[in-house]
């Protein structure tokens, strides 16, 4: 439950928003009374001083509110994964907006948490749940991981064995035969099948979501497998799973389903027989996930590559033979066809690239062919040069500019604020870019629909419309943004800070300056809420 707010709690969130608000100011934020400020501490960028000032100090709080800075020095984030309080040290490298940072945490920061060796005072979260948060919410980047498998510390090397599939085969293979025998059990777990007894198997009969993850993983005992296929059940799960017998496979390939018999199209065992069918299929999804399959033959891809389905043409042209996994990997993930069946589509919220990443001159190539699908696949490369990003920034596609956007720290500003207005779900991490536009931004932005989109317009220093009305929009964060605009005269803004829905606007202008951001904090922290 929140603690009780003062009446003076939107202006001290105002003033700890204020870019104006240095080390001295902000320092008086952290007695007690200041504390509605302190959320504010991860929301801007902080003097290095003061960080050091909250790190230095036994508010837990504040610590955690700053911990969850996107914008910390490594240095900071370093000291943070030391702290005592593992909520804070957890906050530090898994918090909701250190997800977003641009740059990448410290890997040293991440391992003092991973490895659980730094002492803690607290143990508010077990060590289970601290590894879970860690490696489930998206901050390990495909880099850090690969880096993992080949870390001197076997624990490391143990957690990274779940993704042992997605990595390069030199790693997959020097796990499985690792010196420590911990990380062999981890790894040979990770890469066989899932064995249950008779006893655990009849548990899961009456519970679809746990037969559907064992028919997808688990080594199926023959009977199991014949009633699954006799009695249809759950079978584009069990199309998955490639630990079937090749007779299984067959029968998949040949389902009167085309939904199931597009998930055995790419299955490891399937046969040059099941394939050859498979390409004549009468359904183009169908075709389409065959156009994929690492084992395609020559021929199969030329064959594909004539197919009247445009889609299914461009996936098989785009990879022609000899196919090389992290290459279909990253092709599948920027395909255009909506799959039904489960399969990962490409992921706007990770700026990051595959475990296993093609070599840079593929993506140079890809970022200059006439192919769509390759140029959608270039653009999710995090490492373009420069000439490449030039030349995907103006592509006549709007995929390969807003994935260019989204994956690329050198996209442009125009890119950003386009990929901003078609991907609401990502606009969080691109105002994190430092190149995100801020000024002079397009004046039809403040009849914008969407509240976040006129936002943008209201916070705009160079926005020459009618601000008035920005102030009485509908919604706050609107009329907040504009209460802080540097156009409102001095008399307005003076009148704001009197008025109790905008002040907390207001009293983040940076043009009021430090010295009447000790006179408001004087008036508060001294009269309002008692420091």
């Amino acid at each position: 439950m929140s603690e009780p707010e003062g009446a003076g709690a939107d202006l001290l969130r105002g003033v700890a928003a204020n870019p104006a608000a240095g080390t001295a100011v902000l320092r008086r934020l952290l007695v007690p009374a200041g504390r509605p400020a302190w959320r504010g501490f991860g929301l801007r960028p902080l003097p290095a001083d003061f960080v050091d000032l909250v790190l230095d100090s036994a508010e837990r709080r504040a610590r955690s509110a700053v911990a969850g800075n996107p914008w910390l020095a490594d240095a900071h984030c370093l000291r943070l994964a030391r702290d005592p309080v593992d909520l804070v040290a957890l906050q530090a490298v898994a918090g909701p907006r250190v997800r977003l940072r641009p740059r990448p945490l410290p890997d040293e920061a991440v391992e003092l948490v991973l490895l659980g060796t730094f002492p803690r005072e607290t143990e508010l979260l077990t060590r289970n749940e601290i590894l879970s948060e860690v490696h489930t919410v998206g901050v390990l980047r495909s880099a850090f991981r690969r880096r993992m498998a080949d870390h001197p510390e076997p624990e490391l090397r143990r957690q990274v064995c779940p993704y042992i599939s997605a990595l390069p085969p030199a790693q997959r293979a020097a796990l499985l035969a690792d010196p420590d025998p911990d990380v062999r059990a981890a790894a040979e777990r990770a890469t066989g099948p899932r064995h249950l007894t008779p006893e655990e198997w009849e548990q899961q009969i009456g519970s679809e979501r746990a037969r559907s993850y064992s028919y997808q993983v688990g080594a199926l005992p023959p009977e199991l497998l014949a009633d699954a296929l006799a009695e249809r059940d759950l079978l584009p799960a069990l199309a998955r799973n490639p630990h079937l017998p090749p007779e299984a496979v067959r029968t998949l390939a040949a389902d009167t389903d085309p939904d199931v018999r597009a998930v055995a199209a790419r299955h490891p065992a399937l046969s040059p027989e099941s394939m050859a069918r498979l390409a004549a299929d009468p359904d183009p999804g169908v075709r389409h996930r065959l156009a994929g399959h690492p084992a395609l033959t020559p021929d199969l891809i030329d064959l594909l590559a004539a197919d009247p389905d445009p889609l299914v043409a461009a996936r098989a042209a785009a990879d022609p033979a000899p196919r090389d996994p992290a290459r279909g990997r990253v092709l599948d993930e920027t395909t255009p066809r909506e799959s039904p069946h489960g399969y990962r589509r490409i992921d706007l919220g990770t700026v990051d690239e595959p475990l296993d990443a093609p070599d840079p001159a593929w993506y140079l190539a890809c970022a200059a062919s006439p192919s769509l699908l390759l140029r959608r696949a270039a653009a999710t490369c995090p490492h373009l040069d420069g000439p490449a990003v030039r030349r995907l920034a103006a592509d006549e596609d709007e995929v390969v500019r807003d994935l260019l956007a989204l994956y690329h720290l050198g996209a442009p500003p125009a890119l950003l604020l386009d990929a901003y207005l078609r991907h609401p779900e990502q606009r969080e991490r691109l105002r994190l870019r430092p190149a995100f536009p801020r000024a002079g931004l397009p004046a039809g932005l403040a009849r914008h629909a969407d509240h976040q989109v006129r936002e943008l317009a209201a916070a705009d220093p160079e926005f020459d419309g009618d601000l008035e009305a920005l102030l009485a929009d509908p919604h706050r964060t609107v009329r907040l943004a504009a209460a802080a605009n540097p156009r409102l005269g001095r008399e307005r803004a003076a009148e704001l800070l009197a008025d109790p829905d905008l002040r907390e606007g207001a009293a983040a202008k940076p043009e009021l300056g430090e010295e009447r951001l000790h006179a408001l904090l004087d008036g508060l922290l001294d009269e309002v809420l008692g420091e």
